[in-house]
């Protein structure tokens, strides 16, 4: 689980980042307004709005061009994310005509609404159809612009409280608002005072609440605070003075709890205090098959007790392959939608690759998990959508699961995403949240796998699940207890492992990597606080970690036969940029297509592969130097002019350059105690 950051997450913030960029009054329009963004009260971005009125056919509009910018990490990568707001409000009547909206992580989210008699007109992509929805008398269409329905109500009427059905443009549906007046407050904001009404927003559809301090003068919002942060009117200074904001606090939860080996968990019972946004949550929802839930839910802020049982199944009465499901309600399981492009035709044509001669929809659901556990690597930012996914072959875990997702629903396996934590020793032990990929196996239901963390066809009882389209903010978790399935905590270590343990020193970074026997396997603990199950040594005396393949370690021995160094190796992957600089006549007509730039998304950084007298070279930039490639095995891998790493360029089917991978070896000698 190389990352855990999910994308409702980043939807969620989006959404209330719009509803600042371009508030005002109809009357009194300014050309440009500046907020700024915090999140745990770190200043990471801000949204600058640009307004001018147009006239057309004798009619005023005002249109609004606003863009956020916001910068956040998780788990030390970076997932800045670019927000485009464009709208136009009919001045008259202050209803919207048009709402378009962009999303810019690693993939684009695209929403465009029309309103026109009565009716709105949507799309979720650029150039696709727009799907007409026949607009009930009472729906609101906000105008972000100066929020009519609100002054009227709250500030010239003092409601004290009052819903609306709204149409969500983002999503296309209309969704139920509940707002509660809390008071009045003045607030000092870009040098001026405001004397504001203060409301409290539930979105029953994202399961939301937000808080909101609107203009007396004008309704605008002057100020917006929602889970862990405030968006409020600054001016522009704000953007020389915004920073990345670390996300793990508000992603992950500590319980200094140690379980190495977490593919082995069978019952694990948790109490809990999350927060979570994306969906409407009920007590009645968190319990599901394998999941017991007591507590309490209060405007999606869960408290109470999980209890978690792993469930296995498998393939018992599996539906055929192709399924033959004729049930309604799976129908929106087989269908493509944002992100999950189920449709495209690479897709299609590689999950029927992968799953050709399966017995029945198990089997082939175990095939296309395995593919995208081997073969998709972990990285933040990821993929995010599934053909991205595919194409650069790295992504987060909603990554791993929306391919897996769609890979399934292409080829007639209803599929769909499961959302909430996992439980890692990362951090010395931590819920973080997750996303991992349900497939529905007939009789049998619903059947929970995690391609993530190479569980392809299960997942542990440390996996609570929330919903299918959540986050996870935690503010409190406590494991009770919890099992081992294979019920082994005995600390006796087999014969054949005890040459293994030890200590292990890197001598460059001058820390200790430890080898122990813990939950009934071989485990490493990294600097650094996180513990990871080892499978036992292959045919090559490899140990890799049951978590993930990105690592692994081998062991050589002195002239005794005694271990005297361990070698630590990690896969790196890096995406090739097809934007190409041009390339000399000297390049061998062998070498162009490795030419280029390669992007380390973890750290931001943009590795270049370059020809330089007359030798293959990379330009490290967080070395700060050009390292020379000077030979060629014979498994096509190169070796770096140090003899310590190897460099290996995936090609795709027809024959581009997708990917770098650096093989990094790091030599650590054993101290004897």
């Amino acid at each position: 689980m190389r990352t855990i950051y999910n994308l409702s997450y980043a939807l969620a913030l989006s959404i209330f980042l719009w509803t600042t960029a371009s508030a005002q009054t109809l009357e009194d329009i300014s050309e440009k307004w500046i907020y700024a963004v915090e999140i745990d009260g770190v200043l990471c971005g801000y949204a600058e709005s640009h307004t001018t009125i147009i006239k057309e056919n004798g009619k005023e509009f005002i249109k609004s061009d606003d863009e956020v910018i916001a910068k956040l990490s998780v788990l030390n990568g970076g997932v800045d994310m670019k927000i485009e707001h464009h709208i136009l409000v009919d001045r008259e009547t202050e209803n919207p005509v048009s709402i378009e909206r962009v999303v810019s992580t690693t993939a684009e989210i695209y929403a465009s609404s029309r309103f026109e008699n009565g009716k709105a007109y949507f799309s979720n992509q650029r150039e696709g159809e727009m799907r007409e929805i026949e607009l009930e008398p009472g729906v609101i269409i906000e105008n972000t612009l100066s929020y009519p329905h609100l002054f009227k109500d709250f500030i010239l009427n003092t409601e004290t409280e009052k819903s609306y059905r709204v149409f969500d443009d983002m999503q296309g549906i209309v969704v139920l608002k509940n707002y509660k007046r809390i008071g009045a407050e003045e607030l000092y904001l870009a040098g001026k005072k405001y004397q504001t009404t203060v409301v409290e927003e539930i979105n029953h559809e994202l399961g939301t609440t937000t808080k909101l301090w609107l203009s007396n003068k004008n309704s605008f919002p002057l100020k917006i605070g929602i889970l862990n942060r405030i968006i409020y009117l600054s001016d522009e200074s704000v953007k020389k003075r915004i920073q990345t904001v670390n996300m793990d606090n508000s992603l992950f939860a500590k319980v200094d709890e140690i379980i190495s080996n977490v593919h082995d968990i069978s019952f694990m019972k948790v109490e809990g205090t999350i927060s979570s946004a994306g969906e409407w949550i009920t007590p009645e929802s968190l319990n599901c098959p394998g999941q017991k839930f007591e507590g309490t839910v209060t405007n999606n802020m869960i408290e109470g007790v999980f209890e978690i049982e792993k469930q296995d199944y498998n393939g018992e009465n599996a539906p055929s392959f192709p399924p033959n499901l004729n049930d309604e309600n799976l129908q929106k399981y087989l269908e493509p939608e944002r992100l999950i492009e189920s449709d495209h035709t690479v897709l299609i044509a590689e999950a029927k690759q992968i799953t050709g001669g399966a017995e029945n929809a198990w089997e082939a659901a175990v095939r296309l998990s395995k593919w995208v556990s081997e073969n998709i690597h972990g990285a933040v930012p990821g993929g995010t959508s599934a053909i991205n996914t595919y194409n650069t072959r790295e992504g987060e875990c909603g990554s791993h699961s929306r391919l897996l997702t769609a890979f399934c629903r292409a080829v007639g396996i209803p599929a769909r995403l499961s959302v909430g934590c996992m439980y890692t020793s990362i951090m010395g032990g931590s819920f973080g949240q997750h996303a991992w990929t349900e497939v529905y196996m007939g009789d049998a239901g619903w059947i929970a796998v995690d391609a993530t963390a190479n569980e392809i066809d299960f997942v542990d009882a440390g996996h609570i699940r929330l919903g299918e389209n959540c986050s996870f903010n935690p503010k409190e978790m406590k494991i009770l207890e919890y099992k081992l399935a294979s019920g082994n905590s005995s600390e006796f270590v087999p014969e054949e492992m005890q040459k293994y343990l030890g200590k292990y020193l890197h001598q460059a970074r001058n820390n200790i990597f430890e080898i122990r026997f813990q939950d009934g396997s071989l485990a490493v603990e990294i600097p650094g606080g996180q513990v990871l199950a080892l499978f036992p040594p292959d045919e090559e005396g490899i140990l890799y970690p049951k978590m993930t393949r990105q690592l692994n370690f081998s062991f050589e021995n002195d002239m005794f036969g005694n271990i005297a160094q361990m070698k630590l190796q990690q896969v790196i992957p890096l995406g090739k940029k097809f934007e190409q600089d041009s390339i000399g006549n000297d390049v061998p007509e062998e070498l162009k297509p490795l030419l280029g730039n390669y992007w380390l998304a973890q750290a931001q950084a943009n590795f270049k592969v370059i020809f330089e007298n007359g030798t293959l070279a990379v330009n490290d930039p967080l070395a700060n130097k050009v390292i020379k490639l000077p030979e060629q095995n014979e498994a096509g891998f190169w070796k770096d002019e140090f003899g310590k790493n190897e460099i290996e360029f995936v090609k795709n089917d027809v024959g581009e350059v997708t990917r770098m991978m650096i093989y990094s070896n790091v030599y650590l000698k054993k101290i004897n105690n």
